[in-house]
């Protein structure tokens, strides 16, 4: 061997001794591993302790359903399952929630993907399939612009128009599906103090709700300078136009709402039918 084949040879096996120590290093022997707790590598890595934890994500249904609600991923697809092609149609889903005669759904994923279908374009092809984000939406009848995934909302658009909004009859799900925002509401100060070095610490914590504006709701009738809520019990509530002005119609107890964001909830009325100009 020539004096230069040996100093690549040296320089070579040196290079693996130096990745082979630093891998040791590197990477959990089977020691570090036995003597490691799961507490000690989740708390470095701010994760949980679960070891059979399901996939948490949330999926609401809202609008013109019998109840606004939500479900969990992992009661739909169980978590780990191995089964291929496990899926459940939109349709089955809805009526497990009591829907049943509907005209429009829309589904809204996590990142802001919006589709709106039509009863008659949603088929035994219209599936809810699971994904690393939750759930996805796939239709092989429509193209793959329209397959979202992490779905997070599910809005019902029903046959009936149970609500008077101003001069018209519509319903709390046409009323998300064309505008809607969010805002935040029942806010508070939460006060703690720190088992770690005793001081005081202060936060804000709040909820929000997405719902439909009411101005934008009521249309020509936001003209009128007073207005009037009516519940289904038919108590009657009387507003101003400045105390709706930030207002929405969302879900709160699972029926239509109307939310005043800078009220407590005394001042809301739950289970809403109609919301008038004083004439």
């Amino acid at each position: 061997m020539s004096r230069y084949a040996g100093w690549v040879f040296i320089g070579v096996l040196g290079l693996v001794v130096g990745v082979g120590l630093a891998s040791w290093r590197a990477f959990p022997s089977e020691d570090m591993v036995a003597r490691a707790s799961c507490a000690e590598c989740h708390d470095v890595h701010g994760a949980i302790e679960f070891a059979e934890a399901p996939v948490q994500s949330q999926v609401w249904i809202l609008g013109d359903v019998p109840e606004g609600t939500y479900f969990m991923v992992a009661d739909l697809f169980p978590y780990a399952t191995e089964e291929q092609g496990t899926s459940i149609s939109l349709d089955d889903l809805l009526a497990r929630y009591g829907v049943t005669e509907w005209e429009r759904v829309g589904i809204e994923s996590l990142d802001g993907g919006l589709v709106v279908l039509d009863r008659e374009y949603v088929t035994e092809h219209s599936l809810l399939v699971p994904y690393v984000e939750g759930i996805r939406f796939m239709d092989r009848n429509q193209h793959e612009s329209t397959w979202l995934k992490g779905v997070r909302w599910i809005i019902v658009e029903g046959a009936e128009t149970p609500l008077t909004i101003g001069d018209r009859q519509t319903s709390l799900g046409r009323l998300l599906l064309a505008d809607r925002t969010t805002v935040v509401a029942e806010g508070a100060e939460a006060m703690y103090r720190s088992e770690l070095d005793g001081e005081i610490y202060r936060g804000l914590y709040a909820h929000v709700y997405t719902g439909a504006r009411v101005p934008a709701a009521l249309g020509d009738a936001w003209e009128a300078e007073a207005f009037y809520a009516v519940s289904a019990a038919g108590q009657e509530t009387p507003f101003t136009k400045e105390d709706l002005q930030r207002a929405v119609i969302a879900t709160a107890n699972g029926r239509p709402t109307l939310v005043l964001p800078d009220e407590g909830r005394g001042r809301w009325v739950i289970d809403l039918v109609a919301l008038l100009p004083e004439s």
